[in-house]
């Protein structure tokens, strides 16, 4: 019973520690802050901006790299099946991944390409291959799967219901690059 009696010096002591802290935090909100800022001589960039200027930054080295130009993060064999926008497979709006800035139907229509997948393990984002079957061509993880199904499996849209159902269900190897 010793054990689970509170003694006086151990409360005394919680107690100075629980004034400290908002003793600290009272006094840090109180002094102002301070930062020491420096100045940026945007002349330096200004011929940058002119016109009379010629190619002073190669191109090269402003892009982005591609895909194509890197090496996967990651190799994996994983189960791919296809869906497309319909009710049936999706949800009350078809067209709309979980990336809902984006538009399936309207991007297929538009640029006549189905480069979107859906998986559970991925981050939203990241672009993948699948090299057996596709080539070079290069997948943008845009939607989710159903929580039932785990690591290891993936859908590609199609603009058919059809061309989704003729996919049918294939091991195949992905290539996980970046987002």
């Amino acid at each position: 019973m010793y054990f689970f009696k509170r003694q006086p010096g151990r409360q005394f002591v919680e107690l100075s520690i629980a004034i400290l802290v908002i003793w600290a935090f009272v006094a840090n909100s109180l002094v102002p802050q301070t930062v020491e800022a420096k100045t940026f001589d945007f002349g330096l960039i200004s011929r940058f901006f002119t016109q009379d200027n010629e190619q002073i930054v190669d191109d090269s080295l402003s892009s982005f790299p591609s895909v194509s130009d890197a090496d996967p993060r990651q190799v994996m064999w994983v189960t791919m099946t296809a869906y497309s926008s319909d009710v049936a497979q999706t949800d009350s709006t078809p067209c709309i991944p979980a990336d809902a800035s984006y538009d399936l139907c309207e991007h297929y229509e538009e640029y006549g390409e189905q480069n979107t997948i859906a998986t559970n393990f991925l981050p939203m984002g990241t672009q993948v291959r699948f090299p057996d079957l596709y080539g070079d061509k290069v997948f943008v993880v845009r939607d989710r799967m159903n929580a039932r199904y785990g690591r290891g499996r993936g859908d590609f849209w199609m603009p058919e219901r059809e061309l989704a159902k003729n996919f049918g269900v294939k091991r195949v190897q992905m290539e996980v690059y970046y987002r």
